[in-house]
């Protein structure tokens, strides 16, 4: 046998066998589910109807309720009304008879005054005893109870049905439901009576059980049987019925010798119980019917299954076989756990897999974009973020690229028109959140210590003057702020920088510009470039580097602070001065250091504080005055961040403690803690990973799911009282969220 001959036996066995596990496996699961679906589907089609049944029989129950209490309040049916003349009598027994016409299942409709010897009925007025022995001829039992509850009953009461004998020797089973005037008095003057027949409240049981052979109960709140319908006379339904403790879908096996199934229903309204016994057996005949059709339709697949893999196997090309390894070894993102019966299928499956993950990744990416950028961004003004960063950040944000970066840092006081508060500072952030000016973009970054914005510029295309380009830009600025908001601003411009990696560097040099701003009105436009050639010539290097120095000192940015601090000792050490002098300006260096170790109240105990104070040599100074400032710039960045932390955490305790609010809100929240909206948004999505609607959305689920699974409550007031006052609307959120609507939840979890 060649090669070929043995790779196509191969395949064919091997295909045959993975088709025929499954197949089995199938085969012996429907055969042992079968009984199973046949029976539920029978359970479920019988209580249907047991659901119409009863609500069929809720409805005349509740019209005899309304009917009697309507009788209560008919002046032509009080006691005076009746008793004045023969006439009002004969009047009483029309209006009587006209109340019995309003329903279907009454046999007939009584009213009786207490201590009376007669009774009206819509038939005439007669005597108790030409009532109960002529007319409707009670068992002696039944008849003096039913004459002690004619003349004593407080409450509404419904009597189990009695056999009868009724005129032209007529026997029917009656059920008596009396009704005081008026129920739960402590002396009422009379009591309506209702005599159903219970033919009528059978006959639509009847033609729920159809050619079934069983039995339909109906039975009070105390559990006695108000009425029955049955298609098979058995010992075994007896026994059946003494059960106390029956419940939906129990199968009660070896009673007599059958096993019978119950179903039942509760009424709400009246509190009776609507109960189908069946025998179990009866559906085996579906059954059987359904295990001829399965094994036909088995068998053809079977006979397919042979075919197919026959055919598979013989056409299975190398190709196929080595990219299915490939993909097989490589593994694919988002690939879900499939086996497969052929190699084109687990194809096809995949590159679906990968078009729903792509999919998926450009939904996730498109929301979380611009948290995103805001974060690469800020990370980069901080000196944090590396250029692989600030490169993809590029790469999924086109706009922010450019031929070369500058910050321009927009100073506001708190005390500014239109930014006394939180929404002021959220409208001006909002604002230059995305700006455009001549050639460049902008890109807002919110800076709450230092009470700026910090506006990244790129620039797309090269231009001959820098600097003039940067004016225009800010003079742009500057019209949008005064158009928009009516302020004016002091800008300090950073220096152009070729990599958006850099920008910390142009930031820093932006927040020492605005320092001037004592010298300065706001609306003017000041340059770093400018600043920085400012020199004083008692200390030999530019205000541009001290200031640079400060501020990135501030910023926790260690390496533009070593940048600055390398630069001004740099020129200090070509100086041509005394050694007093250049000791002199070394302690100022130093005192500067100290000042904002005073500030933080903190490193004036280190040994590295020490030396610095201590030094002998510029080179001492300058190893430790480097340990020094990364100390404090390590100090700075981790006070920032619990800062930021510890603000993050109140306002997420906030929203926990306050979801149920309705006034709960970004603006509430802006307000109370002092900070933007726009702010608390980033702070929420990257605390948590989802918007702030989003959060509260799933704390108001989350609590309406433990609220329903520990209480019985009214699912509409555990909704309310979780912060919805939209019941349809929060049912679609629910219902997106967990699969189901918040009963069929409550349903599902009980049962479970």
């Amino acid at each position: 046998m060649n090669k070929k001959s043995r790779l196509w036996r191969d395949y064919l066995i091997s295909y045959v066998f993975i088709f025929a596990i499954p197949f089995l496996i199938l085969g012996m699961f429907i055969y042992m589910n079968a009984v199973k679906v046949v029976q539920h589907e029978i359970e479920q089609a019988n209580s249907y109807k047991l659901k119409q049944v009863q609500s069929y029989l809720d409805g005349q129950i509740n019209g005899l309720k309304h009917m009697a209490a309507k009788m209560a309040f008919d002046q032509r049916l009080t006691p005076y009304a009746a008793k004045l003349n023969d006439y009002s009598a004969a009047e009483t027994v029309k209006e009587l008879s006209r109340y019995k016409d309003n329903s279907l299942i009454l046999e007939s409709v009584l009213l009786y005054f207490r201590n009376d010897d007669h009774i009206y009925s819509d038939e005439g007025v007669v005597s108790l005893d030409v009532l109960t022995k002529e007319m409707y001829p009670f068992p002696q039992a039944e008849r003096e109870a039913f004459l002690h509850d004619l003349s004593t009953s407080l409450q509404i009461t419904l009597k189990p049905a009695v056999p009868v004998q009724l005129r032209g020797s007529r026997e029917e089973r009656l059920l008596t439901y009396m009704f005081p005037i008026m129920p739960n008095n402590s002396q009422p003057y009379g009591t309506v009576l209702f005599l159903i027949n219970e033919s009528m409240l059978t006959s639509m049981m009847s033609n729920m059980l159809g050619n079934v052979q069983g039995a339909v109960y109906l039975l009070n709140e105390a559990g006695e049987v108000l009425a029955v319908e049955r298609t098979e006379d058995s010992p075994e339904l007896e026994r059946i019925m003494q059960k106390s403790e029956l419940k939906t879908g129990e199968v009660i096996s070896k009673i007599g010798s059958t096993s019978y199934s119950v179903m039942s229903e509760k009424s709400e309204l009246t509190g009776w119980t609507y109960m189908i016994v069946m025998p179990t057996d009866q559906f085996w005949y579906r059954v059987i019917e359904f295990k001829q059709i399965a094994g036909l339709v088995l068998l053809l697949v079977l006979v397919i299954g042979i075919v197919a893999a026959w055919f598979v196997s013989f056409k299975k090309s190398g190709p196929i076989r080595a990219l299915v390894a490939h993909l097989q070894h490589q593994g694919t993102p988002g690939r879900s756990e499939r086996r497969s019966s052929n190699e084109f299928d687990f194809i096809r499956g995949t590159v679906d897999d990968l078009h729903h993950y792509t999919l998926q990744l450009e939904t996730n990416m498109e929301q979380q974009l611009p948290l995103v950028i805001d974060q690469m961004l800020y990370r980069a003004l901080t000196g944090s973020g590396s250029e692989a960063e600030t490169g993809a950040g590029s790469a999924l944000y086109p706009h922010i690229q450019g031929q070369y970066y500058y910050v321009m840092v927009i100073s506001y006081r708190q005390d500014s028109d239109g930014i006394v508060d939180s929404s002021g500072r959220e409208a001006l952030y909002r604002v230059l959140n995305r700006v455009e000016a001549p050639g460049s973009n902008g890109f807002g970054i919110e800076l709450l210590d230092e009470q700026a914005i910090a506006l990244v510029m790129s620039v797309r295309e090269a231009v001959a003057d820098t600097r003039a380009n940067q004016k225009q830009a800010a003079d742009t600025i500057q019209a949008l702020l005064r158009e928009k908001l009516g302020i004016h601003s002091l800008i300090g411009v950073g220096t152009a920088r070729c990599e958006l990696s850099d920008i910390n560097q142009s930031f820093i040099e932006g927040l020492a510009t605005i320092e001037y701003r004592l010298l300065f009105p706001e609306g003017h436009v000041l340059f770093f470039e400018d600043t920085a050639k400012l020199q004083d010539h008692n200390r030999q290097y530019s205000m541009g580097d001290q200031m640079k120095f400060t501020q990135s000192l501030r910023m926790a940015d260690q390496a533009v602070c070593l940048d600055s601090l390398h630069a001004m000792l740099d020129n200090m050490a070509q100086m041509e001065q005394s050694v007093l002098l250049l000791r002199y300006i070394c302690f100022d260096l130093v005192n500067a250091v100290l000042k904002e170790m005073r500030t933080l109240k903190t490193g004036m105990d280190w040994p590295e504080t020490k030396r610095m104070m201590e030094f002998q040599t510029l080179e001492d100074l300058r190893e430790s005055m480097s340990i020094v400032v990364v100390r404090i710039c390590e100090h700075v960045g981790a006070g920032k961040q619990t800062k930021r932390a510890d603000l993050c955490a109140k306002i997420i305790q906030q929203i926990d403690q306050g979801y149920r609010s309705d006034q709960l809100s970004l603006d509430m929240l802006a307000q109370q803690f002092d900070v933007s909206a726009s702010y608390i948004s980033r702070l929420i999505r990257e605390q948590t990973g989802t918007s702030f609607m989003e959060y509260v959305q799933q704390l108001r689920i989350e609590a309406v799911k433990r609220e329903m699974l520990s209480t019985d409550r009214p699912i509409k007031d555990i909704i309310i009282e979780a912060g919805y006052q939209d019941m349809s609307s929060f049912i679609k959120k629910f219902k997106k969220s967990e699969g189901l609507t918040p009963g069929e939840y409550r349903k599902k979890a009980r049962t479970e």
